[in-house]
């Protein structure tokens, strides 16, 4: 009788699992010649009861010395030790040449990604001047319970396979809800296409709606990424002025009468990055014209939720009834930037076109953190965590004006904004906004250099956004004293 108690030491208190330790110990004695080829092995259970151990970890171990070719499997007839074992002598191998490094660039030409900025730090270790919201605020106890619960479901396990390109059900449906009772739209689920955050949806309805020469206006500085996403496929940009009321559609009015336009960029609320507010005059106006001269209104709503300031204007799509406007929304900024949610509302027939585009970029979205934030919404969540959120950051815009007007209103120049999470700011002429945000980023402060507006503008507006809802009152006070500092010096 084979000593299995002997050949198979078992340690409990060691971190290889016991299974493991069976399979390693069977190996080294075939390698052996103790355990010989079409040797019968001991029945799962005969072995388990020999080893003292679960009889399942006894299937597991011969379920790997199976899958290694160790042993075979025979069904009716047992467990052998394989005629024909794996090979156990490494295979000497040609030695190439010692390259310490990846090459540095490819052996062929590639095509320049635009011109859009190499990929930066974003530097969220650190604190500061972020634009964005704060993550401490995020619901996280709700949204982890609702995130296991659709993976732990066995009757929802169709969330683990394909979904619909416009992405979950339950989510457009109540997105498609919520826009109607909150902005005055009037949507069907049939209308909402989901996205991975709001950029990607600027990116596919660029694909579809521009071509190349057409001509497209955005705000005199506009939104960086964007007009970027515009011009990459070959549309020119026409810059309009941006006052205190929003981008000039008198202004807008006069290129229709002189040329064709094919689209108009708006962030009417509130416009990125100067935080102003589109107001409801210009608001129809523009929509008049639309219908009038045919272009696209492409409406970036990318923070409707928050506005402190009465009741928000509702969006340009609330009054489009000749399907001109396309809608853009993002949870993004709602709940956490590493929500990567964003929607399209729009005429069916656009979401049509952009499901048939969906399926050669990644067929789907993320169906289970989809379908967590749908029920979220469902149960009211999202709406407690965005009221909670906005008396919190209009608390931070209050409190963030007030230090900047007492320690720097010599030096820079600024509106408190109607909503969003920054504040725009033009500096002073003498000050070098690249270096004073390098020399406070030493000190562990964020702020923006604002060469991307001055890139987007095409000019030096020494001017840049100042978030204030990433930090809370003792962080506000610490940046703004070492931002002072660093002025004075």
């Amino acid at each position: 009788m084979t000593p299995w108690q002997t050949l198979i030491p078992i340690q409990k208190d060691s971190s290889v699992p016991v299974y493991l330790q069976i399979a390693n110990s069977i190996i080294k004695e075939i390698k052996s010649g103790v355990l010989k080829p079409r040797l019968k092995m001991p029945g799962s259970r005969e072995l388990s009861e020999s080893l003292q151990v679960h009889r399942k970890t006894v299937v597991n171990a011969y379920d790997e010395l199976d899958a290694q070719g160790w042993i075979t499997l025979k069904p009716y007839s047992g467990t052998f030790v394989s005629e024909k074992l794996p090979e156990t002598t490494p295979v000497k191998l040609r030695v190439a040449p010692f390259r310490p490094d990846q090459t540095a660039e490819t052996g062929y030409k590639i095509k320049p990604g635009s011109q859009v900025r190499d990929p930066v730090n974003t530097s969220r270790e650190l604190t500061g001047f972020h634009d964005g919201p704060d993550v401490r605020l995020v619901p996280l106890a709700q949204l982890a319970s609702a995130y296991r619960g659709v993976l732990t479901r066995k009757f929802a396990l169709h969330n683990w396979s394909y979904v619909d390109v416009e992405g979950k059900t339950l989510l457009r449906k109540v997105l498609s809800e919520d826009l109607n009772m909150t902005r005055g739209m009037h949507t069907s689920p049939d209308n909402i296409f989901i996205t991975r955050g709001s950029q990607m949806g600027i990116f596919m309805l660029s694909q579809l709606l521009l071509d190349k020469d057409d001509l497209v206006i955005v705000g005199e500085v506009d939104f960086y990424y964007a007009c970027n996403t515009f011009t990459h496929v070959g549309a020119r940009l026409l810059k309009v002025r941006v006052d205190d009321m929003g981008i000039d559609v008198d202004q807008i009015e006069e290129e229709c009468r002189k040329r064709k336009i094919r689209a108009v960029y708006v962030t009417a609320h509130h416009h990125y990055p100067t935080t102003v507010t589109l107001c409801a005059a210009r608001r129809m106006k523009l929509l008049s014209l639309s219908e009038q001269y045919g272009f696209i209104i492409i409406e970036d709503d990318y923070d409707y939720d928050f506005h402190y300031h009465s009741g928000p204007i509702l969006p340009l799509a609330s009054a489009d009834r000749k399907g001109m406007v396309v809608y853009l929304g993002t949870l993004s900024k709602s709940i956490a930037p590493a929500i990567r949610i964003g929607y399209v509302a729009a005429p069916k027939n656009l979401i049509l076109e952009l499901g048939k585009l969906r399926q050669i970029i990644d067929v789907q979205g993320d169906p289970v953190m989809e379908q967590a934030v749908a029920e979220l919404f469902v149960t009211g969540e999202i709406r407690r965590h965005m009221k909670k959120a906005l008396k919190e950051y209009r608390q931070r815009r209050d409190y963030m004006s007030a230090l900047l007007r007492d320690r720097l209103g010599e030096v820079i120049d600024f509106r408190t904004p109607d909503g969003g999470l920054a504040i725009w700011a033009k500096f002073e002429q003498g000050i070098d906004l690249p270096e004073l945000s390098r020399k406070i980023r030493e000190k562990g402060i964020v702020l923006s250099n604002g060469l991307i507006h001055d890139s987007a503008a095409g000019k030096k507006l020494n001017s840049t956004r100042m978030g204030f809802g990433w930090m809370n009152r003792e962080e506000a006070e610490k940046a703004v004293e070492v931002l002072w500092n660093a002025v004075k010096s």
